[in-house]
């Protein structure tokens, strides 16, 4: 899908010879590609915005910041201890509500190509800390396969996680970019969607697949073989909420077997006070920053709880009216909004990250993972 939306590519000096920039360039050949030197791109980027930096790509490379803790949010809020690896920055994918609209100062899609640097810094995690299952993803600040099919990255990390035990990599997508993935089924691999009914997709996520493209893709997925996670975040206040995320619900499980789903996220808009500004400019037709919201404790806007907690319930319970064994979880929320929905709240983040560990050892029991111990999640200071 994304492959004829690149209308451009820069490429670093100091990586024009790399095997895997000569492999990205061999399959755009027709789109203009400039080589800038290492200290020349800021110039050469800084006049470029937003909406046109979704169409260029820029190959390069990051010395440090490629692997850390999930960004996460400020206490009271819990959050999971996921491990995020920033090999690319940016997204093809344009949704309205997107977070990296404020919090990614350069404009075009950055891809790293030093996987080397990637791969000692995941070994170093694993070497501190040894029983412990690490949740790695790649879709944190960008879609992890929306131009898979251009650089090909899923294939080296998919070969190298193939062989680290305790951990799993998810590749987080609002596409249906799958076909390399197909070809390089591994059982350390998590594809995951997220997902919003489709009257909310067509207007708040632009450039994304169509919902049913996506299910459908969920589903060939499923068939070769892999686990798959589906995030609920963020979930929009919209009019006929209710009709629209159960009839969601229902045609997710129309094409998904329950008992293969690794997990499932829920979560609500919410964003720096900073990001509605952006919306407004970029999106004048998008309504979801004029719905009633608060300040939180972390200082982003969020709906008030009582709606939160309205929305969470009935999408919880609808999702385990299709299969009861789900593993779902809070993004960012209070232990008070685990119980009024769920009727249990983990004490900190380290519970959390133990209680994801619980659950894939006691449903899926050929992963490549120890069996959990409580005192292998707790906080060294190394991931929160």
């Amino acid at each position: 899908m994304m492959k004829p939306f690149l209308e451009k590519i820069f490429i670093d000096e100091n990586v024009t010879h790399d095997k895997l920039t000569q492999s990205i360039l061999e399959k755009c050949k027709g789109i203009p590609c400039k080589i800038v030197k290492k200290d020349e791109l800021e110039s050469v980027l800084s006049p470029i915005s937003l909406s046109q930096g979704k169409r260029i790509l820029l190959i390069t490379e990051q010395k440090g910041g490629l692997v850390k803790p999930c960004p996460g949010t400020l206490p009271p809020y819990l959050c999971c201890r996921y491990t995020v690896i920033n090999q690319m920055m940016q997204c093809p994918v344009d949704c309205t509500y997107c977070i990296l609209q404020c919090v990614i100062d350069q404009p075009t899609i950055s891809l790293y190509i030093n996987l080397p640097d990637i791969f000692k810094s995941v070994d170093r995690l694993l070497s501190e800390q040894r029983g412990r299952l690490f949740r790695f993803g790649t879709g944190e600040s960008t879609d992890s396969l929306a131009l898979d099919d251009v650089t090909g990255i899923s294939s080296p990390l998919i070969q190298y996680f193939s062989q680290k035990r305790n951990t799993l990599i998810e590749f987080k997508t609002k596409t249906t970019c799958i076909d390399r993935l197909l070809e390089s089924f591994d059982p350390h691999v998590v594809v995951s969607w997220s997902l919003n009914p489709q009257t909310i997709a067509g207007t708040e996520e632009l450039h994304a697949d169509r919902v049913v493209d996506r299910l459908r893709a969920a589903q060939q997925c499923q068939e070769k073989g892999f686990l798959l996670g589906f995030h609920f975040d963020p979930i929009l206040h919209v009019d006929h909420w209710e009709s629209l995320y159960r009839e969601l619900i229902q045609k997710i499980f129309s094409y998904i077997d329950g008992s293969r789903i690794a997990w499932i996220s829920l979560g609500s808009l919410r964003y720096p006070p900073i990001l509605k500004g952006i919306i407004q400019k970029r999106f004048p037709k998008s309504r979801i920053v004029y719905e009633e919201m608060i300040r939180g404790l972390d200082g982003k806007m969020r709906y008030p709880k009582p709606l939160r907690v309205e929305m969470y319930g009935k999408i919880y319970s609808w999702l385990k009216e299709q299969h009861d064994d789900l593993f779902i979880y809070f993004c960012m929320e209070s232990s008070d909004v685990w119980d009024r929905v769920m009727g249990k709240h983990p004490e900190n983040n380290e519970e959390l990250d133990y209680w994801f560990a619980q659950s894939l050892w006691k449903r899926f029991p050929d992963l490549d993972m120890d069996e959990p111990k409580r005192s292998d999640y707790i906080f060294l200071g190394i991931t929160k």
